[in-house]
């Protein structure tokens, strides 16, 4: 590899929730940060890729930071990249500039399902629900079969038959479990909710990051027989960049889109300058960094879940991303294990209770972090689980 991603940052003492002492003392009830293992928040600890950064440097020396309008160059880099990574041809016309990928499903759900039914498919990542709050939200638990997650489709047209539902929630790639829905599953997903006319609206925030040799299927690949998708997606997660909090959206419809645009307009919601420019940067000069990006995180992966499948423990393995998704059979109170875990090993992980609801058990480990940390935070886990529930 050209790239060393043993090489982490040093995070600490800029702020950065995942190694900040402060946070992490609030979060965890521990004193003592010197030596951490944060498995926790989902953003990576690897240096960003040199081209990217020498391309950003250059724009800082003589930056312009006043009023802008989005550029060609940027609806240009999204279209190449979606081009080149996921071999799908998208139209510039339906790629609209926003603030952030929850953010950005915050306003849709304002916009266009205030006071509305709104599906949601726990367990998910938690702000789901913040945003399907806007109206009366309805959960559709996904259902947990031979450690993979499915969608309940049955349960799907029963809800959508009786009651009027305006928006759908998807995640995808799942976010805690990794699944990627394959084409016949969102194809019916799809066929669902054209006949009882429910708009969806799609986090692919980890789309990028495939882990396995099945190809992403994103949902506006369905946008010529169903108009009513929006696809709420960034390079964020790929190239770690959420800090600057900007995103686009896709959708096919234009009536959709200009209400979009309106709404921003309305509420006087601009995107990032720099955060515009980096997207740009990454999807035009951060190719050969993401490849090796991904062999290192699946080096990673295998790891942690050769490590996790020795003990008694169920590992659902991800399609997508940096997270595992994994359930703790002898543990029954998973929020206190969290704590407890942080007090004893240091190993910070995410709590299963953070994806509303149907997450007994589990908990979410980030593997994007240094080989080396990550298997003395993987012994250390198993250790102390093991021992703790003897």
């Amino acid at each position: 590899m050209s790239h060393c991603f043993d090489d982490i940052l040093n995070r600490r003492g800029n702020g950065s929730m995942k190694w900040e002492d402060e946070y992490i003392q609030k979060r965890f009830h521990i004193t003592d940060t010197k030596d951490i293992y944060p498995l926790f928040i989902a953003d990576m600890d690897f240096q960003m890729d040199e081209t990217v950064k020498e391309k950003m440097f250059s724009f800082l020396k003589d930056p312009d930071l006043g009023y802008f309008h989005v550029q060609d160059s940027f609806y240009e880099s999204v279209v190449n990249w979606y081009s080149h990574i996921h071999h799908l041809t998208i139209e510039k016309d339906w790629i609209v500039p926003s603030i952030g990928t929850i953010t950005t499903l915050n306003l849709l759900c304002d916009m266009l399902a205030r006071n509305e039914n709104i599906v949601i498919m726990p367990p998910v990542y938690g702000p789901f629900k913040t945003c399907s709050e806007v109206g009366h939200t309805i959960s559709l638990p996904l259902i947990y079969t031979n450690g993979r997650y499915d969608i309940d489709y049955d349960g799907l047209i029963d809800i959508c038959s009786k009651q009027n539902i305006k928006v759908l929630m998807l995640c995808h790639p799942h976010n805690p479990g990794g699944r990627m829905w394959s084409q016949d599953e969102l194809q019916k997903l799809v066929d669902i909710c054209k006949k009882y006319h429910v708009i969806i609206l799609v986090d692919e925030i980890h789309g990028d990051l495939q882990l396995t040799d099945e190809k992403f299927i994103s949902m506006i690949e369905f946008a010529d027989i169903y108009d009513q998708i929006i696809v709420s997606s960034s390079p964020n997660k790929t190239f770690n960049i959420s800090a600057l909090s900007t995103s686009f959206i896709l959708c096919c419809n234009p009536q959709l889109r200009q209400q979009y645009t309106d709404y921003l307009n309305h509420l006087h919601l601009g995107c990032n300058r720099m955060g515009v420019k980096m997207i740009e940067f990454v999807y035009n000069y951060g190719q050969d960094w993401y490849k090796e990006l991904l062999q290192y995180i699946k080096q990673n992966m295998s790891m942690a879940i050769t490590y996790l499948k020795q003990a008694d423990m169920e590992v659902m393995v991800p399609d997508s991303g940096y997270l595992i998704w994994v359930r703790l059979p002898r543990i029954k109170d998973v929020d206190q294990f969290v704590l407890d875990l942080a007090k004893e090993t240091h190993v910070l992980l995410e709590t299963g209770a953070r994806f509303v609801s149907r997450y007994d058990g589990f908990v979410r480990i980030n593997v994007a972090t240094s080989r080396s940390l990550l298997e003395k935070a993987m012994k250390l886990f198993i250790d102390y689980y093991q021992k703790s529930s003897n």
